[in-house]
């Protein structure tokens, strides 16, 4: 059949050659008239006939149509971020990418950003907020952020993971950037430099849509309220002290109350069943149910709680926030799921732990007593706030303290302040909120307070402090880190 005579270069090919439609047109053109096939006495036969060649015809279609997607396919990126950040002797994966335009200190750069969790709309408008204003743009850790020139070339990264942030910098770092069709595609890598004080160093590639300036995320979907899904509380993984495994083989999800404002959640793993405990969160810590491990976290997976209770620690019960983090975490259809991880073990008061989990548990709507009020949610501010004066400021050696604060450090560097007290950490927090309030200072959010641990946050017009309280030689620890007091010299 000449109309049907393939081309040299091939069937489904594309170009100015012949495409899977064209082929299906010429092949109906090639049919002979229905009227041909008819035999007088086989009329039945020839509409057989003709329902078999219309089907090789939708065959053919779809044999097309799976060739034209293949190809297409295989022009797109396996994978919008792969590589891995190294940061302070542990390793984090990278799974996504988001590449934007941006303004930084009046200079049109791209930046990308991988990440170990995708990035919300409202965390990229936050971000190019600040970078208009000169200030370093941050987000869920663990993540690394590169700013490339409009010609491609590498010219500043940042990253933050576990406790440690890196602000921004090039150092040996080499990298580069292609922009084509819309996409950004390229790769940026540093050696792993331990010898510096934080050893730091990636080896990223990326393939992702760029974001124009003007253009954004869709906003994040408000999680719906609703019930509990009927699903079967779960967790798997290794739960280590001191290189010996407990079996945690209990979770389970409650509402508590809201920390910065914020709703919260605190997931309690145990070795023993604890579902029918009131307070499983207070009397697991307390060893009731073997070794078990307490997080608080909000809704978003951002942990800033967590208690280590392993049988096999000299000291049980103590706070280990900002060794441990989540993936994949997710709070919708009425559960919680996904992974704890520490990375690797990790070393507190001469103890060593680690976590790798994965558990999945159900979770309803937030009681009353644990909702926001309307009054306690934070305002959106059109403009900033204008800044204190020097003269309004307070100074940090003025800042109210315990009657029996010693060895008081002043970290100007970094604005920090530490002290030690002689009494308990709920002591130290009982008095320490007293004195604080008496010089004008109101609480940010509900305090996290427990024995082995306990953060403050407080704010006194645009000055704020966090304040972290923990137990030491029979006594107590406070650091305290400050924004928007005077550090002059009195």
């Amino acid at each position: 059949m000449d109309c049907l005579a393939p081309r040299r270069s091939g069937l489904f090919e594309t170009g100015n050659r012949l495409r899977g439609w064209h082929f299906n047109g010429l092949l109906l053109k090639c049919l002979p008239p229905l009227a041909a096939l008819m035999d007088p006495l086989s009329a039945q036969e020839a509409f057989i006939i003709a329902k078999k060649i219309v089907r090789l015809v939708v065959a053919l279609a779809a044999i097309a149509v799976a060739a034209t997607l293949f190809a297409q396919q295989g022009t797109k990126p396996a994978k919008a971020a792969e590589g891995t950040l190294m940061l302070q002797g542990k390793n984090y994966p990278m799974a996504h990418a988001l590449a934007y335009e941006s303004t930084v200190n009046e200079e049109e750069l791209i930046v990308v950003v991988l990440s170990g969790q995708a990035i919300p709309g409202e965390k990229l408008k936050e971000a190019r907020e600040k970078e208009r204003d000169g200030d370093e743009s941050d987000f869920k850790r663990p993540y690394i952020k590169l700013q490339f020139t409009k010609e491609g070339a590498l010219k500043f990264w940042s990253a933050s993971a576990g406790n440690t942030s890196l602000g921004r910098r090039l150092g040996n770092a080499t990298g580069e950037l292609k922009l084509q069709d819309g996409r950004v595609s390229g790769k940026a890598s540093q050696p792993n430099e331990t010898e510096e004080m934080f050893s730091a160093g990636f080896d990223v590639r990326f393939d992702v849509a760029l974001l124009r300036a003007g253009e954004s995320l869709p906003a994040t979907v408000a999680k719906q309220p609703g019930p509990a899904a009927n699903v079967k509380p779960s967790v798997t993984g290794a739960f280590k002290g001191n290189g010996k495994e407990a079996k945690l083989a209990h979770v389970s999800a409650h509402w508590r109350e809201p920390f910065n404002n914020q709703p919260s959640i605190v997931l309690v793993f145990s070795e023993k069943d604890h579902s029918k405990d009131k307070k499983p969160d207070f009397d697991a810590g307390f060893g009731k149910f073997g070794s078990a491990l307490i997080i608080s976290l909000n809704q978003d997976g951002e942990i800033f709680g967590c208690q280590v209770v392993h049988t096999a620690h000299k000291k049980q019960g103590f706070s280990s926030i900002g060794q441990i983090k989540t993936n994949n975490f997710e709070f919708a259809d009425g559960k919680v799921q996904g992974e704890l991880t520490t990375d690797g073990q990790a070393e507190v008061f001469g103890e060593t732990w680690e976590v790798n989990l994965k558990f999945v548990a159900p979770l309803g709507e937030i009681p009353k007593e644990f909702q926001i009020a309307d009054s306690e949610k934070p305002e959106k501010l059109s403009e900033k706030a204008a800044p204190e004066t020097a003269k309004d400021q307070l100074n940090v050696k003025d800042l109210a303290l315990t009657k029996d604060a010693s060895d008081v450090e002043y970290k100007e560097v970094v604005e920090h302040l530490l002290f030690k007290s002689k009494a308990n950490v709920k002591s130290v927090c009982a008095e320490l909120s007293a004195n604080l309030k008496t010089q004008g200072w109101t609480k940010e959010g509900s305090d996290l307070i427990t024995p082995a641990s306990s953060i403050l946050k407080r704010k006194r017009g645009n000055a704020e402090l966090t304040i972290f309280v923990k137990p030491e030689n029979g006594g107590s620890q406070v650091q305290i880190f400050t924004e928007g007091l005077s550090w002059d010299e009195k």
